[in-house]
């Protein structure tokens, strides 16, 4: 995802035009009737540009490089119409803003922006400080002392390399570092959780993005979404209203890599195609087919893969469907999977599994995927605010094992036996609660709850269907 500070902006706007004089080099006037205008009041419209620029009046391509740059800083709060419209934008003036880039972190007032100066690489981040706590249904202990608090900061790196490739990386902590153990792996572990090349119209498609990314390519992030990243390849192709997401790649560690032995190098893998149609500007619905070479397993022994205590299959595979929705004044998303288990024994072999959330919210979080993979307010307006409320049914096997979405969102314990923050997309029924205000810019308060149950606890061996009830308060910082 795009993102740039306004600040970058207002330096540019005062200094581009001195190096494009020293360089001889002239803007032409965009012609009027081009369709960037309609592209640029659109976006006024829908409150990405504000009403200071006219858009009727004739403007040269530097001007619209600049305007784009603000586009741009908005880009995660934009809905998923706009930052299509934005991406057209920056694909037209991609030789001016190419020309403009430079090392954002160095910017100041004062800086003199080289003519031939194509560098165009920026930093930004994310840190997030909570207090966690629980209410466990079955033998599961309750959170309790320093293990109520962690922290999670995250180092994001990005740029271009030419006007068609782009790269980005970063830096994060553990999801879990607890305050108070420096010393300890759970209070220091850092790693490359993020780092991939996305190249532009190459073999045909639109984008090839090539590395370790975030699990964003499976319909809205709900069922299959995985709060971590997968090292594969996303393929994209645009037909008119129609566009093709095709994925493959390791989501699941091999135990055995780097050692020569067992399965040494084979990781379990993932592949999906998906077709997004926009039917309207406010109802687009997805639909694909997955398959997957992960088996299940049971959690008899506490380290299986299914929220039972019987029951494994070999492989999976299966159909989804998808739609996102405004409705008035909040966004529907809703996500339907139907698999298929190869090789299942002691369980069903065609689970389904399906989820919908419903928020007020304007931001990426509530009109683009479901929560908590994004924030669903506007981080950049004082004051804004939003609920969500989810709720998903989800059988035994329905999600391969480490893909699923919401698993890692309610936090408890994970000893022998069941967990929420294990096996929160396997067997479950689960109702979802969040809160968001923006108490100043940039900076995010959450209240989220979550009250999980399982589904069939004939497969458990549980006498009751309470899994746990989860509860969070959260401080997030993006910069």
């Amino acid at each position: 995802m795009h993102s740039k500070k306004l600040f970058l902006t207002m330096c540019l706007s005062a200094l581009f035009p001195i190096a494009a004089f020293a360089t001889g080099q002239t803007f032409n006037d965009v012609p009027s009737g081009n369709w960037t205008y309609g592209a640029v009041s659109q976006l006024q419209k829908d409150g990405i540009v504000d009403n200071s620029i006219q858009s009727e009046k004739l403007m040269n391509r530097y001007e619209f490089a600049v305007l784009v740059v603000r586009c741009l800083d908005k880009y995660d709060q934009a809905n998923v119409a706009d930052q299509k419209i934005i991406d057209s934008l920056s694909a037209e003036f991609a030789s001016e803003l190419n020309h403009m880039g430079v090392r954002e972190a160095k910017i100041q007032p004062e800086s003199k922006i080289k003519p031939d100066n194509k560098v165009n690489v920026f930093v930004g981040g994310d840190t997030r400080m909570r207090y966690v706590s629980d209410s466990p249904g079955h033998d599961i202990p309750k959170l309790h002392g320093s293990d109520r608090f962690d922290f999670r900061q995250r180092i994001k790196f990005w740029g271009t390399i030419n006007n068609n490739m782009s790269w980005t990386s970063r830096i994060s902590t553990n999801a879990q570092n607890k305050w108070g153990n420096y010393d300890q792996t759970s209070g220091s572990d850092i790693s490359l959780d993020v780092m991939n090349i996305t190249m532009k119209k190459v073999f045909g498609l639109d984008s090839i993005r090539l590395g370790r990314s975030p699990v964003d390519f499976f319909s809205y992030g709900g069922l299959v979404g995985r709060p971590g990243n997968a090292d594969g390849v996303t393929l994209n192709k645009n037909f008119n209203q129609l566009q093709f997401t095709g994925w493959f790649g390791n989501v699941k560690s091999d135990t055995n890599q780097g050692t020569g032995s067992g399965d040494s190098g084979d990781a379990r893998s993932l592949g999906t195609a998906q077709l997004t149609y926009d039917i309207t500007k406010k109802f687009e619905v997805k639909s694909g087919y997955y398959w997957a070479d992960i088996p299940g397993t049971s959690n008899s022994s506490g380290t299986g893969t299914l929220n039972t205590n019987v029951g494994n299959y070999d492989r999976s595979n299966g159909l989804y469907l998808g739609f996102n929705w405004k409705l008035g004044g909040v966004t529907v998303l809703a996500d339907y999977l139907n698999t298929h288990l190869v090789g299942a024994a002691n369980i069903p072999t065609n689970p389904q599994g399906w989820v919908v959330q419903v928020s007020n919210g304007k931001g990426p979080g509530a009109t683009q995927v479901f929560y908590p993979v994004l924030p669903f307010v506007r981080i950049g307006k004082v004051g804004d605010s939003a609920f969500m409320a989810s709720y998903r049914s989800i059988d035994a096997g329905t999600v391969p094992s480490s893909v699923g979405g919401f698993d890692t969102t309610a936090v408890s314990y994970a000893p022998v036996g069941y967990s929420t923050y294990t096996h929160g997309t396997d067997n479950v029924n689960a109702l979802y609660l969040a809160y968001e205000n923006v108490l100043a810019k940039n900076f995010v308060l959450s209240l989220e709850y979550q009250n999980v149950k399982i589904k069939d606890k004939s497969l458990t061996g549980l006498t009751s269907d309470n899994l746990d009830k989860t509860y969070q308060l959260k401080f997030e910082f993006f910069y």
